[in-house]
């Protein structure tokens, strides 16, 4: 795609900055897409997903219209509210053209915006700049374009609300630096293109990554409850579940039976996904399917294998307690930790663990969010709650998580943010 220069910018930019490429601070307030690829790409990398799978993941979370940018500091919704779980958002990325980088007027942070300009859905409907005809500028994105600075700012209640005109009302159109940085970087783009046009390939790509992201660090794997036994039921599947391997996908049915009749009583966006303040009681209207579905990434992304301490991970994580605002959007997955919760208690005799649940109600909040166009996602019990960690873990497993933005800082700007 004539992108090669981007791959020579990405080397010329570490060898005249003379660092590896490393986690860079999060600056929230300008852009850079190398800087921000770079980080993203160390993260994933440090969890032992390649860019393909990083880029299908950070897709399939941002690809449900029920989904939303709200919660932490961000506002907008990645694609229109009737949209299902699927390629969508790749082909709104698969362009370079008619999005613009503008700041928040509550927070200050940079988002990308639909110009208004184009005649798809997202651009027309959404875009928060049209009513402003002209007033307020477009730096527009374009081919090998990284850095995006001098932004203006546009009011962030049309961030948060934009009313439709043909479509009920939702967040302006909207992505995160996080999300263009796919479409900078040549390794991801190929696959961005190629699932913008064959959602089929995409789902099939998902799917493996999300297997492959949900059981880093998990010891033991039992045999798949979502589709054909895969695996055998070994020695330790028997101690943990009980030696009737009928009792245990049984068990696993009526949790599934439960986890739908959750879906189903849950509206079908999310009110509001950031408590107001440190009290779950605030957080009323928090949990739908795409918070369950935010909640399984959140765990699995603290996955560090190197680590001296905890590494993280599905099947060593918890948000409860100390961890509660340690979940990667300042506690705004915490009603939905307890949701699921809820329902683990109801097998905790069985030895059914929070992580195991949390996981499997993640993995079926996808397909429920696809509705059917996603078959059976791969769940294999087997995980075990690890202990409240103390507050320093916690925010240690919290500083895993990829921000929505980098940029690199001289010495001398280091200190100033």
């Amino acid at each position: 795609f004539g992108r090669s220069l981007l791959l020579n910018s990405l080397l010329l930019h570490s060898i005249l900055a003379d660092v590896v490429p490393v986690e860079p601070d999060p600056v929230f307030n300008k852009i850079d897409l190398n800087a921000t690829y770079t980080a993203v790409k160390h993260i994933f990398s440090r969890m032992r997903l390649t860019p393909k799978e990083m880029a299908a993941l950070i897709g399939g979370g941002h690809s449900s219209g029920q989904g939303s940018l709200e919660g932490g500091t961000y506002h907008g919704n990645w694609v229109e509210p009737m949209t299902l779980l699927g390629n969508a958002y790749f082909q709104l990325l698969s362009g370079h053209h008619q999005w613009c980088a503008v700041l928040s007027s509550d927070t200050g942070n940079a988002h990308f915006v639909a110009k208004g300009a184009a005649s798809y859905i997202a651009e027309t409907e959404y875009s928060p700049l049209v009513k402003h005809q002209g007033q307020i500028p477009c730096v527009e994105t374009d081919v090998n374009k990284a850095v995006y600075d001098n932004l203006p700012f546009v009011p962030a209640q049309e961030l948060i609300y934009q009313p439709g005109i043909w479509h009920k009302p939702s967040g302006a159109a909207a992505f995160l630096p996080v999300d263009f940085a796919l479409q900078y970087a040549n390794e991801t783009y190929e696959h961005v293109v190629q699932w913008a046009r064959d959602e089929r390939l995409f789902f099939a790509d998902f799917q493996d990554a999300w297997a492959k992201l949900t059981e880093n660090g998990q010891r033991i794997r039992c045999p798949d409850v979502n589709g054909l036994a895969d695996l055998e039921y070994s020695a330790e599947c028997a101690d943990r579940f009980g030696t009737d391997e009928t009792l245990y996908r049984t068990m696993w049915i009526n949790i599934r039976s439960d986890i739908k009749s959750l879906f189903d009583s849950l509206p079908s966006r999310c009110h509001s996904i950031r408590p107001a303040s440190h009290h779950v009681g605030d957080s009323e209207g928090s949990v739908c399917p795409s918070s369950v579905l935010r909640l399984g990434f959140h765990l699995s992304a603290t996955y560090d294998p190197e680590a001296e301490g905890s590494i993280g991970g599905s099947s060593f994580t918890s948000f409860l307690g100390p961890c509660a605002f340690f979940d990667g959007c300042a506690g705004c997955l915490q009603e939905t930790v307890l949701s699921l919760q809820r329902i683990q208690q109801r097998y905790h005799h069985l030895n059914v663990s929070l992580a195991d649940v949390s996981i499997y109600a993640a993995g079926l909040a996808a397909a429920y969010l696809a509705e059917l166009r996603l078959n059976h996602m791969p769940f294999h019990p087997g995980r075990e709650d690890p202990k409240i960690p103390d507050y320093t873990t916690c925010k240690e497993l919290g500083d895993r998580m990829p921000s929505p933005a980098y940029q690199w800082r001289s010495e001398e700007t280091a200190g100033r943010n």
